[in-house]
């Protein structure tokens, strides 16, 4: 995801955005490829009816999907990956209790992690319902323990719909409430479109607002691939 990366953004807080991010033939085995059938298989993890397929259940179930997508699913979950991440945010990251070399794939309970571990990475295949005028995800700031996000998008070639992009916000004001929805969410100040091989990734500081954008003409569902990485110990910011 990151071979096209060139700069990080750092205000309002460090974000990266990347466009045409894969080549075009990867791109579209990728989209072509999508594990449609399992991810819809899942329950709704939202009122918006929301679905999520998570690289952990698929390897739980034996890798029912692609080589292609099992690849791209281990290597996004990967040490490597992590600590390509790492680099690119260092400025942002000295005070935090994270280190290199040390992350491990899926959540596990403290007691079941190895010694010297204090990371976990996931990767989710992510749906939304074609949905007009709404946004599936109002301004909000992220888990407490989450040290990365990046989503990476895979538009359906015949989805002509508008809307529905990334939104950066900046704000000054961190009042939340408990599902850590902005009161005051502040202007919006970069956006990555919904565009077909799009990705955006951001550093999780406790100003890292966002949401998304309202789509209009919406006729298919809103795919993304979600990618994080979260700290297994304290909250990283309060």
């Amino acid at each position: 995801m990151l071979q096209n990366f060139k700069k990080v953004e750092s205000d309002p807080y460090p974000h990266i955005m990347i466009e045409g991010a894969l080549p075009e033939q990867i791109h579209n085995e990728l989209l072509n490829t999508l594990p449609n059938d399992l991810i819809d298989n899942q329950e709704p993890r939202d009122h918006h009816g929301k679905r999520t397929y998570k690289v952990s259940q698929a390897k739980n179930e034996g890798w029912r999907i692609s080589n292609i997508w099992r690849e791209f699913t281990e290597y996004h979950t990967s040490q490597e990956f992590f600590d390509q991440v790492m680099d690119i945010f260092s400025p942002w990251h000295d005070v935090l209790p994270i280190k290199k070399n040390n992350i491990i794939l899926e959540d596990r309970s403290k007691k079941d992690m190895p010694p010297g571990f204090n990371c976990y990475t996931d990767f989710s295949f992510v749906k939304h319902p074609p949905q007009n005028n709404v946004s599936n995800r109002t301004p909000h700031c992220d888990n407490e323990k989450e040290i990365y996000a990046g989503l990476y998008y895979l538009k359906h070639k015949d989805d002509q719909s508008t809307g529905g992009g990334f939104n950066i916000h900046k704000t000054d004001r961190l009042e939340m409430t408990g599902l850590r929805e902005l009161l005051h969410p502040g202007p919006i100040v970069n956006t990555c479109p919904y565009k077909s091989n799009n990705f955006v990734m951001f550093f999780n500081l406790k100003r890292s607002v966002h949401s998304v954008e309202p789509r209009i003409n919406a006729t298919h569902h809103r795919i993304s691939i979600n990618m994080i990485a979260r700290y297994h110990g304290a909250r990283l910011w309060k």
